[in-house]
């Protein structure tokens, strides 16, 4: 999970300084898995160049498409919202719980048609419907081939072929037996 910290400071000696480059910034970026690291946009996309995932990109292509990608919320805030939490359709929520424990969730609560399930701090939602109405979401993870080859040798089903996509990602994506599509990423290594 990658969270932003925003000071409203002026003077830049009172400015938290990148974990990088060591200059005081305005808005530093937590490595998700470094938590309490954080850095700035510049060593970010200078780390994302030099591995090789945006190498082809000019610096200001890049700034544009990370400024939409970035998450904009302070740290410590209570009026911006802190997570999103996707709420897809089962028709079984036993069945579902199953499906998905394959996939490494465990169920965190279960309530009358509703369940609620967990990977660390990811969580999912189900709403039991009578009929599937199938939804999406996005989960990304740290290796996706990792995790791909553990579901195939787990002979998952609805498991999608892994590609490398033209935007840093490699991903693959899981079917479940309501149609739900979860898409699963990663940086492209």
């Amino acid at each position: 999970m990658t969270l932003t910290r925003q000071e409203s400071s002026g003077s830049t000696s009172d400015r938290p300084r990148c974990g990088c480059c060591g200059q005081p910034r305005a808005r530093l970026t937590e490595l998700g898995n470094t938590p309490g690291v954080f850095i700035c946009a510049g060593c970010a996309l200078w780390a994302a160049r030099r591995a090789g995932g945006l190498r082809a990109l000019s610096i200001p292509t890049v700034r544009r498409v990370t400024r939409h990608l970035l998450p904009r919320r302070h740290a410590h805030s209570d009026s911006t919202f802190h997570s999103a939490i996707p709420i897809l359709t089962s028709t079984n929520l036993q069945r579902t719980a199953d499906f998905y424990a394959a996939l490494g969730f465990e169920v965190a609560g279960r309530y009358d048609a509703y369940l609620l399930l967990h990977d660390g701090a990811v969580e999912l939602h189900f709403a039991q419907q009578p009929e599937a109405a199938p939804g999406h979401c996005f989960l990304h993870v740290g290796n996706a081939a990792a995790v791909w080859k553990r579901l195939r040798e787990l002979d998952v089903s609805g498991v999608g072929q892994i590609a490398d996509m033209d935007w840093g990602l490699r991903e693959f994506t899981v079917v479940d037996p309501d149609g739900n599509r979860v898409r699963i990423g990663s940086g492209v290594d």
